[in-house]
């Protein structure tokens, strides 16, 4: 699928966000989400949670993703999205993120667990106040992503492309025990690139803020930019990863109820400040072979 890219003036600092032939960059050369100072409720980051704002419903979500949306429900929908990234505050209370260095494109198994978890964490808060099943993470599906963010690797493939790289996912799902189904798996994001951190290593606490800003694009109108810049309409012109992680793409019921999570991240070869981010869901339906693909492999 073609990816309609919408590039600012310098992608060298940037966050990609792309879907099914969505993609927008944001330039980032400031923290992506300042620390809010007010004291919150959650006792690890893995409680944290994304509020959907008034406005922000289901049934706007699947009007706009079946292009039967009215011009006020679409204003409307845009102003719950601004309300959304600006109300929606990156926190973490964890001391010892700030002081762990991580290599994003080599994690330990506890980092990988960690930030996978997180990610999901988010996703299910937003799944939830939308009346949707939690989705599960699934060692198998880690696997998938792993394999995912190999085939970007070795072919030197990224978010910054014009397209998802099909091919790479495709051989990637097979030999996971998915069915060749093309590119129904797969939202991609980019880490922002920032003055303090520019290749595949960060600390803990970055890699989540990013991750953070990451999920907020996709449930908000594919927002690319910066904080200065959530209150411009024209920075929120996709709902489609909102579709697809909250389960509302589909008017005739075809949405998964649930799905199987898992996370990874690719540099390029030529490139090491590009790291892309592969959100993988696998519904259950493209299982092909339950002997190489655990669909009881889900991690608590």
């Amino acid at each position: 699928m073609m990816k309609n890219v919408k590039l600012l003036s310098e992608v060298s600092i940037a966050s990609l966000l792309t879907i099914g032939g969505i993609a927008a960059v944001n330039n980032v050369n400031s923290p992506v989400n300042p620390v809010a100072s007010q004291t919150v409720q959650a006792a690890t980051t893995e409680q944290t949670t994304i509020k959907l704002p008034a406005g922000y419903t289901r049934q706007r979500i699947l009007a706009v993703n079946n292009n039967r949306i009215s011009a006020r429900d679409k204003q409307a929908l845009v102003q719950a999205s601004m309300n959304g990234m600006k109300q929606n505050t990156f926190y973490d209370n964890k001391a010892s993120d700030k002081q762990e260095m991580v290599n994003t494109t080599n994690l330990t198994w506890a980092q990988k667990l960690e930030i996978n978890r997180y990610a999901l964490s988010l996703i299910n808060s937003a799944r939830a106040q939308m009346g949707k099943q939690p989705w599960v993470l699934n060692k198998s599906a880690m696997a998938f992503a792993d394999r995912v963010a190999t085939e970007y690797h070795n072919n030197n493939k990224s978010v910054w492309d014009p397209n998802h790289y099909v091919a790479g996912i495709t051989r990637a799902a097979v030999a996971s025990g998915l069915k060749n189904a093309g590119q129904v798996y797969e939202d991609e994001a980019g880490l922002p690139i920032t003055s303090q951190f520019r290749g595949t290593y960060r600390t803990m606490y970055a890699l989540k803020e990013q991750v953070y800003f990451n999920v907020k694009q996709m449930l908000f109108g594919g927002f690319y930019g910066t904080a200065a810049q959530y209150g411009l309409a024209g920075r929120y012109t996709e709902w489609e990863h909102a579709g697809d992680l909250l389960g509302l793409r589909s008017l005739k019921g075809y949405n998964a109820p649930t799905k199987m999570f898992g996370l990874s991240f690719s540099d390029m070869k030529n490139n090491h400040q590009r790291v892309s981010v592969h959100f993988m869901g696998v519904a259950s339906r493209y299982v092909a072979n339950r002997r190489v693909f655990n669909v009881n492999a889900n991690i608590r």
